[in-house]
Formats: C-alpha cells, sequence, structure tokens
C-alpha cells in the first residue's frame, strides 16, 4: 500500500445505503455508541478466556490492540475463531450485540499508521487508553461471520440472527 494512501473502508464498496431502520442500521449505531467489548478466546487448556479490550469500529470490522506478549493474542494465533459482546443499557433498554468470526494480524505499517490518524482524529481517542502493556503491540482486526442483534427496547423483547454476507449485508437467519 502506499504511503499516502488510507486502509481502504471495511464495507466493500458498491455496498447500497443503509435503509433507516435495518438491521445494518441498528448494528452501526450500536458499533458507534461504544467502543468497549469483551472478546473471548480459547485457552490452550480449551477453557475460555474473556477480556474487554477497546476498538475502532469501520463498518463491520472492529480493529483492536493487544499486547504482543499476551495470553489473548496467543489464543488467537492458535485459534482465530472468536466471540464477541459489545452493548449496555445506558439511555434506556439494554441492546447489544454478540458477533463471532475471525481475527487476524495486520502488520502493514501503512495501514497501522492510516488506522492511528484515525483514532487519534476522533473525540472518541482518550476511550484508546490505556494501550496494552508489554514491550509491544499487535493490530488485530475481527471480521464477523455471525452477529445477534440483542434488543430488550424492542416490543416483544428480541434476538435477532443474521449471517454476514460479502457485501456485509445481514442476512436473517431462521432459528
Amino acid at each position: 500500500m502506499a504511503q499516502d494512501q488510507i486502509p481502504p473502508p471495511a464495507e466493500p464498496s458498491g455496498s447500497p445505503p443503509t435503509p433507516p431502520g435495518s438491521p445494518e442500521e441498528k448494528v452501526g449505531a450500536l458499533l458507534a455508541r461504544h467502543h468497549l467489548m469483551t472478546i473471548a478466546t480459547l485457552r490452550p487448556d480449551g477453557w475460555p478466556q474473556a477480556t474487554l479490550v477497546n476498538y475502532l469500529a469501520d463498518g463491520l470490522a472492529l480493529y483492536f490492540l493487544v499486547a504482543l506478549d499476551s495470553q489473548k493474542r496467543a489464543n488467537i494465533a492458535a485459534d482465530p475463531r472468536v466471540s464477541i459482546a459489545i452493548g449496555g443499557d445506558s439511555g434506556g433498554a439494554p441492546q447489544g450485540l454478540s458477533l463471532a468470526g475471525l481475527v487476524t494480524q495486520i502488520d502493514d505499517p501503512y495501514w497501522v499508521e492510516a488506522l492511528n490518524r484515525r483514532i487519534w482524529g476522533t473525540p472518541q481517542f482518550a476511550r484508546f487508553e490505556p494501550h496494552p502493556s508489554g514491550q509491544g503491540v499487535a493490530l488485530l482486526r475481527f471480521a464477523p461471520q455471525w452477529v445477534s442483534l440483542i434488543d430488550y427496547g424492542a416490543r416483544p423483547a428480541r434476538i435477532q440472527l443474521f449471517a454476514v454476507r460479502q457485501d456485509w449485508r445481514l442476512e436473517p437467519v431462521a432459528a
């Protein structure tokens, strides 16, 4: 990637506009409202490990930092499948997301620099401190394959499961 370029958007180009009230709009609003997620990985002994980390959303892709020497990074290196929970009840009825997908490490220095500029250029940048401790950090990208939208404000309260398509559309999955 050339130095003057920024990373491509997470959402594929040519995606149709998000209609008001659509699942994509609701998921996007939840991702924008929150910047802290719980990520669950599998430890080598098979037990789950859930930890809180800050994230930056770009479409449905979530970027986050971990210490290079962390158990979380070792877990992801061994098995990139993770589950993520995001949400809360501030300002109303509980709403949230449960996501399942794959994590990859971003090693391209230009991509890292562009994301840093984006983080530090937003009013929410302070939410990304403190950064992970350790000798260094790794930038990771989460791409969801499954999204559960949890909305206790809807009547009746409901949980909707969606498969994530290549163009980032959410396709309902029958329960």
